[in-house]
Parts: structure tokens; C-alpha cells; sequence
């Protein structure tokens, strides 16, 4: 057994042993706090070691496990890590829940999608993303962790896939396979299957996956409980063709945007007057006699124009039906060489954030 520094106490002799490392809870008596240590079982995974150090180093988040600590021995050689310990819930049960909480199951695969763009943003692909690896804090935030295997940069070839089964790409089953983002996306829609599902569509279960047939649609077990365009979206993770999965922002902001239906508040201001758009009034119409007007209708997620009537501009371009309102924009009624007898009208809208 490895010799801890004396600021470290072991809370237990019992291990928790996964396919490379083990941890073990200790005290950290200096902060107060328990924490887990983390080591190879064998010394020819130490490589694996210094790739998690580098690897959580590298993506800091608040859905990301954090590193405390590397532990050294007396030569300078790193033996272990101390990492946050999670003591939250873990959600390989999550599924008999789910249908009857749909908004929990949208928190729980937008604070995953939030892992995984911070990793994509560091140019990081984990490689081993699936509920196993996904435990919430004890105060509930859902972080991700085992960076183990995870791979840095763009030109990542493997000769073996060393992810797990059922979540690995189809494109990951050849010799040579490039490791690529879009590999962690199709990971992120079968979580988004195991959250919602105590059994996965056979599909998955194939060698390579959806080799018969396409997965079906999330429809089949979540239809009426998510919008239309979240199963979609999560539908076209699974895609066989990488290209069309979407990208971890895409995701994240898709997610948001639902979670945070209903409470945008749009405002119109012209001169000393004030129009608000909200759910509680839906529809704000705008009109200046012999120059133009606009009906503005609110979704729930987007401030879109039904009806236009005259010259109108959005930021300088001709305004239509099915334009949408950025987040802040100036709205001109008139055309150009109207000069001053246009009309000005600025419109702004909040930022509502999601409540984890």
C-alpha cells in the first residue's frame, strides 16, 4: 500500500477498485474534508495517472471532478492523486424517474453536455463518457470524471477501442480509427438513452452498433414528455454519420433554451413609451401610420416577427415573417430616404439562466 503524507488519514481500508485505478476515501486533516485517493493498480498504467493530472488540469469546471493534490514519493515519482470526493447520487437508476420528471432528466443531460463542451473547448475528448463516470456532488451538481483515457489534440489514432461498450461510435470499430469529438457526442446520446431507459434498443448492443438498423427514435420511451425539437436533437446524436451529430454547444444551448422556456421578458422602448413581451402577453404589435408595423409573437424561447406591414429593418436589414429578434436590436420603421420621419424603436431581452 502506497505511504500517504501525514495530512492525509485513511477513512477506511476498503478500495474501490475500477479497470485501472482504485480510490480510497481519506481525511484531508488540514482542510477538513474527506477526499478520495486515487492510484494505479499496476505500475504500467502510471502513464494513464499523468494523462488524468494533465487532462484535469487542463478542463476546469464546476461539472468536472476536481484535482487536489498529487502525491509523490520520496524520488519525485507521482503515486496517486487526492481528488473531490462525490458523494451525491448516481444515476445508472436515474431511469425510473425520468418520465415522470422530464425537467430533472434535461438538468441532468445539460450538466453532462457542459462537461463535455469544457473538454471540447480545451481541445480534450474523454473517450470513456457513460453513466458509470457520472456522480453528483452533495449538493447535487452532476460532474463527470476518469479522464484516464482521454486524449488531447485532433490526430489521436487508436488500434484498440479502449472505451466501453454499448457506448462507442460506430466509426470506432475500425483499425486506425481517429479519435474525434463527435465520438463523445454519440457516448452523450446514449446516456441520454440510459437515463430515460432501463434497457437500450438492441441496436447499440451490435458490433459495430447499428449495423442492422438505425437506433430508434427517444420518442419511443420519452414521446410527450420532451419537445420535439430535444428529441431531435438527441435522436441525431446517435447518428451513424458523425457529421451530423451536433456539436457540444449546440447541445448545451438546445437544452437551455428548453429549460429555460417561458422566462425570457422582452421590452420595446420608444420615445417615453414601454411595451413588454412575456408569457403573460405573448403578442406585442408595432405600428407607425403610412411608415410600417410589425406583430411580434413570443414562443416561450424566441421573440419572432409574424407580420410585417411596410419598410421595417432589424439592425439595418429588411425585417420579415419568421425574423428573430436578436438579444438586443434596434428596429427602424421607414425606409432610408425617409430621413428623420422614420421611427426608432429598441428592443432588449433577458438572460435567464438555468436553476440547477
Amino acid at each position: 500500500m502506497i505511504s500517504l503524507p501525514g495530512r492525509y488519514t485513511a477513512v477506511t481500508n476498503t478500495l474501490m477498485s475500477g479497470g485501472f485505478g482504485s480510490v480510497q476515501p481519506v481525511r484531508d486533516n488540514f482542510l477538513g474534508r474527506d477526499v478520495l485517493f486515487k492510484f494505479m493498480q499496476s505500475g504500467n498504467d502510471d502513464g494513464q495517472l499523468r494523462n488524468e493530472i494533465q487532462m484535469l488540469a487542463k478542463a476546469r469546471s464546476k461539472h468536472i471532478v476536481e484535482i487536489y493534490d498529487v502525491i509523490r514519493d520520496e524520488r519525485g515519482a507521482v503515486q496517486g492523486i487526492i481528488i473531490e470526493y462525490l458523494q451525491g447520487r448516481s444515476f445508472e437508476n436515474f431511469h425510473l424517474e425520468a418520465a415522470d420528471d422530464p425537467i430533472s432528466y434535461l438538468k441532468v443531460l445539460y450538466q453532462i453536455g457542459k462537461a463535455i463542451k469544457t473538454l471540447h473547448d480545451a481541445d480534450i475528448v474523454h473517450r470513456d463518457l457513460k453513466l458509470a463516470n457520472i456522480k453528483a456532488s452533495s449538493a447535487g451538481v452532476v460532474k463527470l470524471f476518469d479522464f484516464g483515457i482521454s486524449v488531447e489534440g485532433s490526430d489521436y489514432h487508436t488500434r484498440a477501442n479502449r472505451g466501453t461498450f454499448v457506448y462507442a461510435a460506430p466509426e470506432l470499430f475500425v483499425e486506425g480509427a481517429c479519435i474525434t469529438k463527435e465520438m463523445d457526442i454519440y457516448a452523450l446520446g446514449v446516456c441520454a438513452w440510459a437515463l430515460a431507459s432501463a434497457s437500450l434498443p438492441g441496436e447499440l448492443h451490435e458490433v459495430p452498433p447499428q449495423s442492422s438498423a438505425d437506433v430508434p427514435s427517444l420518442a419511443t420511451v420519452m414521446g410527450g414528455k420532451l419537445s420535439k425539437e430535444v428529441i431531435e436533437l438527441i435522436d441525431v446524436c446517435l447518428s451513424v454519420n458523425p457529421a451530423r451529430r451536433p456539436s457540444a454547444k449546440v447541445f448545451c444551448d438546445t437544452i437551455k433554451d428548453h429549460l429555460v422556456c417561458d422566462e425570457h421578458r422582452g421590452i420595446f422602448v420608444y420615445g417615453g413609451s414601454v411595451h413588454t413581451i412575456s408569457k403573460d402577453n405573448r403578442r406585442v404589435g408595432l405600428r407607425f401610420n403610412g411608415v410600417g408595423g410589425i406583430v411580434v409573437v413570443y414562443d416561450g424561447i424566441n421573440f419572432e416577427i409574424t407580420d410585417v406591414e411596410g419598410d421595417v429593418y432589424i439592425n439595418n436589414r429588411g425585417a420579415f415573417a419568421g425574423s428573430r429578434l436578436h438579444d438586443a436590436c434596434l428596429l427602424t420603421f421607414g425606409r432610408p430616404e425617409l430621413g428623420s420621419n422614420r421611427y426608432w424603436v429598441t428592443f432588449s431581452s433577458s438572460h435567464p439562466e438555468v436553476i440547477l
